[in-house]
């Protein structure tokens, strides 16, 4: 009978080995299982991040990135195509969209309406928008069509930015210092900052 309940403990005895040998494969298994998992994550990261590392260093962090400035690039090509209109409202909403996105390659249809518009509004957001974009070999023509046109305060801007020592600009931005303006009460304030925006420039002479 001693014999018996022996038997039966190393029995059981071998059993919980068993189970416990068992248990420990099972935790190891999962261990290892995640460590898996882990370590594929890490690589298919390091993978995006060798693929967008190009774009990264082009100014693009991701491919949301890329495609919203794809978007924006087809919007400003579409306002490009409406500076054909003839439309006034059409050719406002187009030349804003050009001055947000700086869409400098629009600069030789600006330099058309700037120059053929015979509304002094869409020449002056016109003069303004290629001023943004420092196309100095237009600054002659925003001189020019300043001193042709009734002064809207976009045209007032542009003459500002184009660093011109005219003396007629400074004449005539002395008028619309001295003279107030129904229709824009901010032109007189505008054109005395530009003047003296101007005369910072050079220094040397006086008006």
């Amino acid at each position: 009978m001693a014999k018996n309940a022996l038997k039966t403990g190393l029995v059981t005895i071998v059993g919980c080995v068993v189970a416990l040998f068992v248990v420990l494969s099972m935790i190891s298994s999962n261990q290892a299982g995640r460590e898996r998992q882990k370590q594929a994550a890490i690589q298919e990261l390091d993978r995006k991040n060798v693929e967008e590392l190009p774009a990264q260093e082009a100014g693009v962090a991701s491919k949301e990135d890329r495609a919203k400035q794809v978007e924006r690039d087809l919007d400003a090509d579409k306002a490009i195509a409406n500076l054909g209109s003839s439309d006034r409202e059409v050719l406002n909403e187009a030349i804003q969209k050009i001055q947000s996105y700086r869409a400098c390659k629009a600069v030789p249809e600006l330099m058309h309406l700037l120059t053929e518009s015979h509304d002094d509004y869409i020449a002056g957001m016109s003069a303004q928008t290629i001023a943004m974009c420092e196309d100095r070999s237009a600054y002659d023509t925003i001189v020019d069509q300043f001193l042709r046109r009734n002064a809207e305060p976009s045209m007032i801007f542009a003459v500002g930015e184009t660093g011109t020592s005219d003396e007629r600009v400074f004449q005539k931005l002395d008028k619309l210092v001295s003279e107030p303006n129904p229709e824009y009460e901010e032109v007189p304030q505008l054109a005395r900052r530009m003047k003296e925006q101007l005369e910072m420039q050079a220094p040397k002479k006086s008006h």
